[in-house]
């Protein structure tokens, strides 16, 4: 376990006036709040999905929700804080007894190299399970391929340092198939400007409490998806309650 992972997630929650505990599971208020808007916007890309990614699982209410509903999906949670990998196994263990297709959670640090080559790891064993194909044992090391259908990641642009959601959108190329989708949804602003005044002032709280955080230009993240590499192409910009954005890219 990551001590600096855990401690400054901590520090996160304890900034969440609607965070609970009970037993392993945690609650974010506002997880429960958005998660019927965002699966609304998923359904179409669920629905064409074998193995999902979610970066920044949180608590794991999403995934537990967005599975509840696909269960025939495989998804592989993930979280940087290391401390919610329990309350995100234990959301999920109510499902897998009825058969869901949930991987234990990962730790993500997306600025770390070597926890994408663990979620493709473990998305290429996932695939050939599906395909009954029982030969990653014996194999020389090789050149680990995409296979993941749908990125998605809720609300962790504006919590994070710019590096962290510019390693996302890297990230999320290089572990896609061709023709899978990158969606993230949360507040961001849209030709360098604020969509309403509050999302202005949410902006100057986010950065009073770490000068790393705020809302994200929705064209800087288009940016680092067009890089080479990356070919991630804007296809979509949903607006959506609450003054948050759905964005929704296709790996080319």
């Amino acid at each position: 376990m990551s001590q600096t992972t855990t401690t400054e997630g901590a520090g996160f929650r304890q900034n969440c006036s609607e965070y609970v505990q009970v037993d392993r599971k945690v609650f974010f208020a506002a997880a429960d709040r958005n998660k019927d808007v965002i699966l609304d916007q998923l359904r179409s890309s669920l629905s064409q999905a074998h193995q999902v990614l979610e970066v920044g699982s949180g608590s794991g209410q999403h995934t537990y929700h967005f599975s509840k509903s696909f269960p025939n999906v495989t998804f592989q949670p993930t979280e940087y804080d290391t401390a919610l990998l329990a309350s995100i196994d234990a959301y999920a263990s109510d499902l897998l007894k009825e058969g869901h297709h949930i991987r234990p959670a990962l730790e993500l640090d997306a600025t770390n190299p070597l926890h994408w080559d663990q979620i493709l790891l473990s998305g290429q064993q996932q695939q050939q399970q599906q395909q009954q194909q029982q030969q990653q044992q014996g194999r020389e090391e090789q050149a680990v391929e995409p296979c993941y259908d749908l990125v998605m990641t809720t609300n962790v642009f504006h919590i994070s340092p710019w590096i962290v959601g510019q390693s996302i959108v890297r990230g999320a190329g290089r572990v896609l198939k061709q023709g899978g989708r990158f969606v993230a949804y949360g507040p961001f602003k849209k030709d360098g400007t604020f969509n309403t005044e509050s999302n202005r002032e949410f902006d100057k709280t986010l950065r009073g409490r770490d000068a790393s955080w705020g809302v994200r230009d929705m064209e800087a993240i288009q940016a680092i998806g067009a890089e080479d590499g990356v070919q991630l192409k804007l296809e979509q910009v949903v607006d959506l309650p609450s003054n948050n954005y759905m964005l929704l890219f296709i790996e080319q």
